[in-house]
Order: C-alpha cells, then sequence, then structure tokens
C-alpha cells in the first residue's frame, strides 16, 4: 500500500493542476491594437464622437480647428506642391508666426495664462 501513496499523490496534484490551468482565466498584461477601429485619435469612448481638447471636452467644431491650427504650425503654413515651398520665410517671421499660433490655440483651449507663458517662454517667445 506505502508504494501506491506516491503514485495516487502524483496522480491528484496532475489532475488539480489541469483543473486549475483549465479553469483560471489567462491575464495578459499588453492589450492588441483592434485595427478594425479606424480613426484611433483620442477620445474618450470608442463607441461615440466625444474628442478631448487638452484638458476638457472639445465643443463643436473646437477638433477640427484645432487640429487646422496644428498642422499648420507642423507645416509652417507652406503650400508648395511636389515638396517645395512657396516662398521661404525670415526664421524671425516663422518663429512670431509659430509663438502667435501656439498662443491663439492655447488661448482657445481656455488655457490659464500662468500655463500659457510658461509654454511660450519654454519655446522662446
Amino acid at each position: 500500500m506505502s508504494s501506491k501513496l506516491p503514485v495516487v499523490l502524483l496522480l491528484t496534484v496532475v489532475l488539480m493542476a489541469s483543473v486549475a490551468v483549465s479553469t483560471i482565466p489567462a491575464s495578459h498584461a499588453l492589450i492588441q491594437r483592434n485595427f478594425n477601429y479606424l480613426n484611433d485619435q483620442q477620445i474618450t469612448v470608442r463607441t461615440g464622437d466625444t474628442k478631448v481638447c487638452g484638458d476638457h471636452l472639445c465643443a463643436p467644431g473646437e477638433w477640427d480647428k484645432m487640429q487646422q491650427q496644428i498642422a499648420n504650425a507642423q507645416f509652417g503654413n507652406q503650400t508648395g506642391k511636389n515638396g517645395t515651398s512657396s516662398t521661404a520665410a525670415p526664421a524671425t517671421s516663422s518663429a512670431s508666426n509659430l509663438c502667435n499660433i501656439v498662443k491663439s490655440a492655447l488661448n482657445n483651449a481656455n488655457v490659464p495664462a500662468t500655463t500659457t507663458q510658461e509654454v511660450l517662454s519654454k519655446l522662446g517667445c
């Protein structure tokens, strides 16, 4: 009888482990991106159209206006075709233009004046 005891204990452990593995759900630290969702922007939920503008929910039309201002700032308002710019502005003019765009975007987003000043000072405006 004592020679069968280790075998019985081993089978019991294996059976309990297999039951535990099959019933406890696996946890995943990383969630795979859903590629069926094409408009992957910053929004509060994926089922609606509630977009976030800075630290608040966007008002109607605010998201498109902000995106246009960001695009203008990134492209430097250059409208040339085939990768060429229409006219090259002096560096000081484009820097002040960028400062004005950032300042107006922050003002439109109702950012506090102290934060606006801090951002503009870090940009060298």
